[in-house]
């Protein structure tokens, strides 16, 4: 296995190499090649690993994201029925208020005061149902005078 070569160097000389140099340089530039193309796999596994790792972690946040998305919708829409409710109602309650001051507005009291114990009072009242309704339920055409009182 003593094979000699003639090899041109860089100066256009011939020169001479043993066969066994050149088997160790070509056994050397495999075993670095071997070993070069172990640590590309080595870290390209480890990148690998590391992207699922990465994707796993970012599908749950994603699942955990949806599931606090949902959350927040149903309480949104909680929150807008009620403050449509709570609009309708506040609706309500300012024509009930318009709707007493006119009745106190329209309201004649007379009082009278006759001598001894005995009191006559004679109240007129204009006044429509003072519990709290549904608006629909609601007109100002209920409030009408609804009697006098003695007492």
């Amino acid at each position: 296995m003593w094979r000699a070569h003639m090899v041109d160097d860089h100066y256009g000389r011939e020169r001479e190499l043993i066969g066994s140099d050149i088997d160790e340089k070509k056994r050397k530039r495999k075993l670095s090649n071997r070993e070069s193309a172990r640590r590309s796999r080595l870290k390209k596994q480890k990148l690998m690993e590391d992207i699922i790792i990465e994707i796993s972690t970012l599908e749950r946040r994603i699942k955990e994201n949806i599931e606090r998305c949902k959350v927040a919708r149903r309480r949104l829409d909680s929150l807008e029925s009620e403050n449509v409710a709570l609009r309708s109602e506040k609706t309500w309650l300012l024509s009930y208020v318009s709707d007493l001051e006119n009745m106190i507005a329209t309201t004649s009291l007379t009082l009278t005061h006759s001598g001894g114990d005995d009191e006559n009072v004679n109240v007129e009242i204009a006044a429509g149902d003072c519990r709290r309704r549904p608006m629909h339920e609601y007109s100002c055409g209920s409030l009408q005078t609804l009697a006098s009182f003695e007492t």
